[in-house]
């Protein structure tokens, strides 16, 4: 079997997978909680061993047709790059799901949503590779929107909880926000250089040659990626989103929030390393917004006294840290640290059900250890700046009203007075509007 037939079943086989299964699903086939958890430990098994073979071969690159094909003018192909780096990125997700199937197997037994949640697991397996591989922002796109998706089913997974609709919200309104600049981006590469195959992207310079004309745009494309990551990967200034994630089952965010989605954001940026180490003021931009907010996430999960809110947190401190790695040029290490972190993290979450049980009982933790008022690295400060930035972090630094006031305030009352106008020349009445009177007072507050 050929290098490039062993990658197509790497591709394929989570899509089989999610076909049969969702079939069971939708046509209400009485189906046993067995029959997901082998099937997917089944999957995970048969992949890890062709990842093995893969690797071996070194770099593959298959293309299979895409959705549209003008002769001679225009072509949207589906194409796929596998390497050892990004090998080693899915052999970790491998590894990690596997831990999450087992876990969740007992964790879920019995729930009314059991089968919900493993066919949303199935359907980030799926897409996880698109988003790894994919080697045109076409590709890239659809894994990343479908992962978004999963995400914000699973954050409502416990459908009567009071605050779950909020919290979705509050994830589904910063992936689609930063969403719009992986979409502008493929939209001014297909413009600009009649490409979005992202090695061809990582030469800047060759597509300047190529296409003199249009050769300001691609400096766009590099800004957009950089915009798109910010959301998943929980950067300021949308930050806020991480710890409402958590309202969802524990298995899902050690996986997505505290391992394997969040990472994506630093990954992003690697597979267009070219392209954003090529500008000079991109690189320093990434390098600015790792480093502060790794300080932001570090101040705040100082003041937060749940242990998944901590976890996140921390989650994003590490993150921050990989997106500074990236704006530093440290390929590999960025890898190294990635699969690293989301081993750490997946184990932190999966634990931390038994951490206030494990602090009464281990005397290390409960009356032992000397308490310290403040991190190491702000006992400098006076006492009355430690206090002000603590207060301040349990606030969050004003995040979430700076998001609400700032970024979302205007772009209503903006689309308010839109709608007003429209209704004026629909209905001849200047003062006829269907906008509820409780946002109103909201927006004008």
């Amino acid at each position: 079997m050929s290098e490039n037939e062993l990658f197509t079943f790497v591709l394929v086989l989570p899509l089989i997978w999610l076909v049969f299964y969702g079939t069971l699903l939708a046509f209400r086939i009485r189906v046993g909680e067995k029959i997901p958890v082998i099937g997917l430990k089944v999957l995970t098994g048969i992949l890890f061993i062709l990842y093995a073979l893969v690797m071996k071969t070194g770099d593959v690159s298959i293309s299979f047709p895409g959705w549209i094909d003008i002769p001679s003018q225009y072509d949207f192909p589906l194409e796929f790059y596998f390497n050892r780096t990004m090998g080693v990125a899915g052999l970790g997700m491998l590894l990690l799901l596997s831990v999450i199937i087992k876990y969740s197997e007992s964790y879920l037994h019995k729930e009314n949503g059991f089968h919900r949640f493993f066919f949303l697991l199935s359907v980030f397996m799926a897409a996880f590779p698109f988003v790894l591989y994919g080697d045109n922002i076409d590709v890239v796109f659809i894994g990343w929107e479908i992962i978004g998706i999963t995400s914000v089913l699973l954050i409502g997974f416990y459908e009567n909880r009071e605050h779950v609709a909020v919290n979705s919200w509050w994830a589904i309104s910063t992936y689609r926000f930063c969403d719009v600049g992986l979409l502008a981006a493929t939209t001014l590469a297909h413009y600009a250089v009649h490409t979005t195959n992202i090695r061809e992207l990582n030469d800047p310079a060759h597509l300047s040659l190529l296409h003199p004309e249009h050769a300001n745009w691609i400096f766009f494309v590099a800004i957009c990626i950089v915009f798109a990551s910010l959301g998943k990967a929980a950067q300021l200034p949308l930050t806020s989103w991480i710890t409402r994630a958590m309202e969802g089952p524990t298995p899902s965010s050690a996986l997505y929030y505290g391992a394997l989605s969040i990472g994506l954001g630093p990954l992003l940026l690697l597979k267009f390393r070219g392209l954003i180490l090529f500008y000079p003021s991109v690189q320093v931009t990434i390098i600015f917004i790792g480093v502060l907010t790794a300080i932001y996430s570090y101040l705040v999960a100082k003041t937060r006294s749940d242990a998944k809110s901590i976890l996140g947190l921390s989650a994003v401190f590490e993150i921050s840290v990989m997106v500074v790695e990236v704006g530093l040029g440290l390929y590999h290490w960025v890898v190294f640290h990635y699969v690293a972190n989301a081993f750490l993290r997946v184990f932190q979450f999966l634990r931390s059900m038994n951490s206030i049980q494990d602090f009464y009982d281990n005397p290390l933790f409960y009356r032992g250890a000397p308490h310290r008022p403040a991190p190491t690295i702000l006992r400098w400060l006076p006492e009355s700046w430690q206090k002000h930035l603590y207060y301040r972090a349990m606030n969050g630094f004003g995040l979430d009203w700076f998001i609400l006031q700032v970024l979302v305030g205007p772009w209503m009352r903006f689309w308010i007075k839109v709608n007003r106008f429209e209704n004026s020349i629909a209905m001849g009445d200047v003062h006829h509007q269907h906008v509820p009177a409780k946002l109103q007072s909201d927006l004008a507050e």
